[in-house]
């Protein structure tokens, strides 16, 4: 009987009902659009630099990650990036290997981090051949092709074809100086790869270092496979090697997950507290307005516990009412803005100087579209409180000859 009376009173009042209803509805709408957006840059951000640069798990000598000295080499690396290669658990692994040196074309010099990479494994893992806008993947130059980033090739004032100036040193300390020519530019959201990097061939920088053992093996984990799995048979399988996650390669990304996790909490508080006074006030207008009738409803023998549940009753029809709808505007929003992508092209130069990708693409996971409607559903039902403290402390001789 109590559900019926509650589920009648939502609709004497059209006008409140929609109120209340519509407060759930663009609380719904702005939690979702709020996720999706946030997952689309900072999400975004993260696998950009994952997918296209550190890779899931990264293999170097101990010694290297501190010095970065050609000398500190992987022992077997060859052997053991082979090995890796027919784990069930990886979708593919390449061999690196690093120098830091200096890049001049005839304009202009800069530091660089040289990084030969093994030409069919290296796109198979990052993707890199994806990333070429200009030129081609390392084709079309018959000898030490290179690949740079947009930002770092016009820096240097170059362009496809062009010769530019590797100087380094080798393992005794001899300065090595080659020319190369500019196969391809690559574009991306990292500003590692677009300012700091320069990708040769590992035969080509073997060749001058006179030696072609490798520093770095960077690891794509199959979908849905924990990174500590294949860390965990690294380690068992060989010793020695200094064997990382990404998020020990870039604790400043898991940083940033962390920080984005705190900002979500943030933004789903303030929603809920605005949620919350919206509902207040229009449940309690509703009260106000109903003096008389709770006063009657009491004087005939209804208790006050049973009033209390009856305006709660009405806030949560509201929620389960109104819930639905708000989902299914969350919903659409983001199926036409994750498939079509927001373009951000106007602001791309102040994006990409911070690493962010000038289309956006928002996300949210099936879990979040449940997550939040509890949580507005519970927010109307503390929003219904007062209002329905607020009735039974109504005297029913009082309320009965209220105006």
């Amino acid at each position: 009987m109590l559900i019926k009376i509650a589920w009648r009173n939502i609709w004497r009042s059209k006008g409140r009902s929609m109120v209340v209803m519509g407060s759930i509805i663009v609380g719904i709408w702005a939690l979702i659009s709020a996720v999706g957006f946030m997952n689309g840059f900072m999400v975004g951000y993260m696998a950009d630099i994952i997918n296209h640069d550190i890779s899931n798990i990264q293999i170097h000598n101990p010694e290297f990650k501190s010095d970065q000295e050609v000398k500190y080499v992987i022992p077997d690396g060859k052997k053991k990036v082979n090995e890796i290669r027919k784990w069930t658990e990886v979708e593919g692994a390449t061999s690196r290997i690093i120098v830091s040196g200096m890049i001049a074309s005839a304009r202009k010099g800069s530091a660089v981090q040289i990084r030969g990479v093994d030409k069919s494994n290296e796109a198979k893992v990052t993707e890199l051949d994806s990333l070429v806008n200009e030129g081609t993947y390392f084709d079309g130059i018959k000898r030490n092709p290179i690949l740079l980033g947009k930002k770092l090739a016009e820096e240097l004032k170059v362009k496809v074809k062009s010769k530019v100036i590797l100087t380094f040193m080798d393992e005794s300390g001899t300065p090595i100086s080659a020319r190369f020519r500019v196969a391809g530019i690559i574009n991306t959201s990292s500003v590692n790869l677009n300012e700091m990097t320069a990708f040769v061939l590992n035969e080509d920088i073997g060749r001058l270092l006179g030696s072609y053992e490798i520093h770095e093996i960077a690891i794509l984990t199959m979908p849905r496979i924990e990174e500590e799995v294949v860390l965990n048979k690294y380690n068992d399988l060989f010793k020695g090697d200094l064997v990382e996650t990404w998020t020990q390669v870039a604790p400043e990304l898991e940083l940033l997950n962390e920080m984005y996790g705190s900002m979500m909490y943030v933004l789903v508080f303030i929603v809920m507290m605005a949620l919350v006074f919206g509902i207040v006030n229009t449940m309690l207008m509703a009260v106000l307005e109903r003096i008389r009738e709770l006063g009657m409803l009491m004087a005939v023998g209804m208790t006050r516990i049973k009033v209390f549940l009856m305006v709660l009753l009405e806030t949560i029809f509201l929620g389960i009412l109104g819930s639905p709808i708000g989902l299914f505007f969350g919903w659409l929003m983001m199926y036409y803005y994750t498939t079509n992508g927001i373009d951000l092209s106007a602001y791309s130069e102040g994006l990409e100087s911070f690493g962010y990708s000038s289309i956006l693409y928002p996300y949210v996971d099936s879990s979040t579209y449940l997550i939040v409607t509890v949580s507005v559903i519970i927010t109307a039902f503390i929003g219904a409180v007062y209002p329905a403290w607020k009735a039974i402390k109504l005297k029913p001789v009082e309320a009965l000859h209220a105006i």
